[in-house]
């Protein structure tokens, strides 16, 4: 029986990633009796993004929303009402590919039925600066993690960690009457979210470090404090995800990790840019998760996501 997976990316503003991220796709080696296909929702891209997938990738298929409506739940959930596979994977439009068996890889863990999650590993872009190197090295080690109920007391909160910049789903996580897809209103997260319901509710998440994309951000101190703004939002509106976990220890361990990366390594310069941008971030997630105290018009100014 032919088994189908759809690649599913929303997109705005994408002409300096598509080519790559699109050439990678339609390049996988895919598993005998396993077709594919790529859908894009675009947030009414002002640049190429259309154009380039038109003219060079006819066979993806392209949809466009008003941007104003695009929400990280809402259209991925949207995504997943276009998608004919049986397995469904999630990408952003700045993750590539590392090789061509990234779908194979994801796939492979689908052998166990109750498996409904396969999230990928990132590695950091030639040009990450050293936090983010150390940052991606941190959050998505080189070793396959098997997660379900019985990791929450060792992992804590990345029990249930996932990421959509690459993750692959069955897809009847949006179709049954068990599961109703990601959030449909969430700032960020719908992903850790629905990872987590799939494993307090028995199932497991996989994540998989044979499964690679490069993907990395150099943002700016003003950009780490809204990023982190709307991670402390994101986290206020679920609460229930750390009634037994603490997602802050994990911050700690980052930091202090990051410190002594960079003076092992010889980057001392970098020390102060370390400091000041953990001390910006952790204000930002403290600001987030009290965004209540603040008028509409102020946390729009203090997100990066809010329109």
């Amino acid at each position: 029986m032919l088994v189908k997976v759809s690649v599913l990316i929303p997109t705005y503003n994408a002409e300096q990633f598509i080519r790559p991220l699109l050439s990678k796709l339609e390049n996988q080696k895919l598993p005998e009796g396993v077709a594919m296909e790529i859908i894009l929702v675009d947030s009414s891209s002002t640049d190429r993004t259309k154009g380039i997938v038109k003219e060079q990738f006819p066979n993806v298929q392209f949809h466009t929303i008003p941007n104003k409506e695009f929400n990280h739940g809402g259209t991925r959930n949207m995504l997943a009402d276009l998608a004919t596979g049986e397995f469904l994977l999630y990408m952003t439009q700045d993750a590539i590919p590392f090789d061509d068996k990234l779908i194979m890889f994801l796939l492979e863990n689908f052998q166990d039925e109750n498996v409904l999650i396969a999230c990928g590993r990132q590695i950091p872009k030639e040009d990450a600066n050293p936090l983010e190197k150390y940052a991606r090295s941190f959050n998505y080690p080189d070793k396959r993690i098997i997660k379900d109920k019985s990791k929450i007391s060792e992992l804590g909160i990345k029990t249930f960690f996932n990421s959509n910049v690459c993750s692959m789903y069955r897809a009847t996580l949006f179709r049954g009457d068990e599961f109703h897809g990601f959030p449909n209103d969430v700032i960020l997260n719908e992903d850790i979210i629905l990872s987590y319901y799939v494993i307090m509710k028995g199932y497991k998440v996989i994540y998989d470090n044979r499964a690679i994309v490069y993907h990395s951000h150099n943002y700016s101190i003003k950009q780490q404090f809204k990023r982190n703004f709307d991670i402390g939002m994101a986290f206020n509106e679920s609460e229930f995800m750390l009634e037994n976990v603490s997602n802050e220890k994990e911050g700690i361990k980052l930091v202090l990790g990051q410190l002594n990366y960079l003076i092992k390594n010889g980057y001392i310069t970098q020390v102060p840019r370390c400091i000041v941008e953990s001390g910006i971030k952790f204000i930002g997630y403290k600001l987030g998760r009290r965004h209540h105290l603040f008028s509409e018009k102020t946390k729009r100014k203090l997100s990066a996501y809010m329109k």
